[in-house]
């Protein structure tokens, strides 16, 4: 039971040291978890958030009691514990399956300078990961029974994950978009049975599918993206940066190996620019310790003038997302170069909300 996938933009899955050397099992199930819990909620039931105090625990003797009354394990383990934790697991109740995964190799790293001074200095964001030369493979193994609406939901998600949002961490700064390339899990054709999950829905302040938005954007450049490399026009770091070092070779590689521009964070400097108040920009795009309700990608080939760039989000004023809508392209001629101005086009080429996706499941 696999899943192949292949990468367009870099998959990261760090360990404590922020490196991202190998792609770990723990990153991928912890973000299909968090796609997981925002369908079911989109679903109007409940996903409790597994890192708050009250996350899920599951009271071996009550369940064990609730067995020997005559309920069924299904019933015993609606009583006590979410949708999601019944499939991933929760203190008390063990994940259903086992995630393997197989991937290739690390990309080179390239580095971006942030544009104003902050209180330590001018910053460096760094775009890293891993990429498949040809795909990764996520086999998932059974260690008790999986339901058939279970496997639906997990099916529904990998795919949402793919066409709309991607896979991993450090989503908001780029990475993790993905394409299915085969998928033979279960009941891959079915649509989810509602009446079948549990709960009322009541958990509306955690990221809800419903509330989401998505965007697709075509960035079409005036010259081929690899002379605009070459010619070393894109931004990377403000001129008084001390001690910044470009690496144009690795920008070509990205492009011209991975077929990627590592560009998320002129993206997002961009949106942050479309929002004078700085409450308002913090409560989107997130600060220290809060983390961004907007996730931007690097943009991904198409033809080598023009990349591909999502961007999506909850529990976003609409106004925001007018903006981005409407006034993404003149930002972006700000925020994309350090010389010249090489933006042909920035045009919107698919949009999706949230409920527009629940009603296809």
């Amino acid at each position: 039971m696999q899943v192949k996938i292949r990468t367009l933009t870099p998959i990261w899955t760090g360990n404590e040291n922020r490196k991202c050397e190998t792609l770990r099992e723990t990153g991928i199930l912890g973000s299909l978890r968090w796609w997981y819990e925002a369908l079911i909620r989109g679903l109007s039931r409940n996903a409790c958030d597994p890192t708050s105090e009250n996350r899920c625990k599951l009271d071996q003797e009550r369940f064990q009691r609730a067995i020997k009354e005559g309920k069924s394990i299904q019933e015993a383990l609606d009583e006590q514990i979410c949708q999601t934790c019944q499939l991933f697991g929760c203190t008390g109740w063990a994940r259903k399956f086992r995630l393997e995964v197989e991937f290739n190799t690390a990309i080179p790293e390239v580095w971006i300078g942030t544009r104003e001074k902050r209180n330590r200095g001018y910053l460096k964001r760094n775009v890293a990961g891993l990429i498949a030369d040809k795909t990764i493979i996520l086999r998932f193994i059974p260690l008790r029974e999986i339901t058939q609406n279970e496997w639906a939901l997990l099916n529904k998600t990998i795919q949402i994950i793919s066409d709309y949002g991607a896979l991993g961490a450090r989503t908001s700064q780029g990475n993790g978009v993905i394409k299915i390339i085969e998928n033979n899990l279960p009941y891959k054709d079915e649509n989810i049975k509602k009446s079948q999950l549990k709960g009322d829905g009541s958990n509306v302040n955690l990221p809800n599918l419903s509330n989401f938005f998505f965007y697709k954007f075509h960035i079409k450049f005036n010259e081929d993206i690899s002379n605009l490399i070459s010619r070393e026009v894109f931004w990377t770091h403000a001129s008084d940066h001390d001690g910044f070092q470009d690496n144009w070779e690795n920008w070509k590689k990205l492009w011209n190996d991975y077929h990627f521009l590592p560009i998320a964070f002129h993206i997002r400097d961009a949106i942050r620019h479309l929002e004078d108040n700085k409450n308002k920009r913090h409560e989107i795009l997130g600060e220290l310790g809060k983390g961004s309700k907007v996730f931007v990608s690097h943009g991904y080939k198409i033809n080598n003038t023009t990349a591909k760039v999502r961007i999506w989000g909850y529990d976003v004023e609409e106004s925001i997302k007018n903006k981005i809508k409407k006034e993404l392209k003149n930002k972006l001629k700000e925020k994309l170069f350090s010389k010249g101005e090489y933006l042909e086009s920035c045009n919107l080429t698919e949009e999706k909300t949230g409920k527009e996706i629940m009603e296809g499941v």
